[in-house]
């Protein structure tokens, strides 16, 4: 994407925000130590559609607003997390090829950003021990790979080609 934002641009990525807290905040399962969920998907959309700058600063916002709007909760430590997902979906799927090898492998970086960053982040708020709840965590990130590779493939992908269909079309 060049560095013009359009209107359209604007919109899109205003309700990539709100999907991503929706997503987030109200249709996860969360448990002190481990979050379930597919807020992930308007974030890959974003990286695919706006490359990494953009899809960090929607991750930012999406976490900054769900935060102060909805659980008031906030530890910085999660949003540093959030802009470096953000970050990496953007730097994988940003003018690259739909391809299940570099989908796998941004999925399994992310994963481990997410899996030692969060658990740090966790001890620092909780008190929990790192190695206490590394385990469980790990076995979460690594059941999430496959299911991440496989929706970001089928149905992120999908929707941003629905989006270019839409947008492409000529109007009579």
């Amino acid at each position: 994407m060049n560095n013009k934002i359009t209107t359209k641009d604007l919109v899109m990525m205003s309700l990539l925000v709100a999907i991503t807290i929706i997503l987030s905040r109200f249709l996860s399962i969360s448990t002190p130590i481990i979050k379930i969920g597919f807020s992930f998907v308007p974030l890959t959309i974003a990286g695919i559609m706006y490359g990494p700058k953009y899809t960090m600063i929607i991750a930012v916002i999406a976490d900054l607003v769900g935060v102060t709007l909805i659980t008031g909760d906030f530890f910085p430590g999660f949003t540093v997390t959030t802009a470096l997902v953000g970050l990496l979906y953007g730097k994988f799927l940003y003018n690259k090829p739909k391809s299940i090898k570099n989908i796998i492998i941004c999925t399994i970086i992310v994963n481990l950003v997410e899996l030692v960053l969060n658990t740090c982040n966790i001890y620092l708020l909780s008190g929990y021990g790192f190695m206490a709840t590394l385990p469980a965590r790990a076995l979460k990130a690594a059941l999430m790979v496959p299911i991440k590779a496989f929706v970001i493939y089928n149905v992120s992908y999908a929707i941003v080609n629905m989006k270019n269909m839409v947008v492409n079309r000529r109007t009579v």
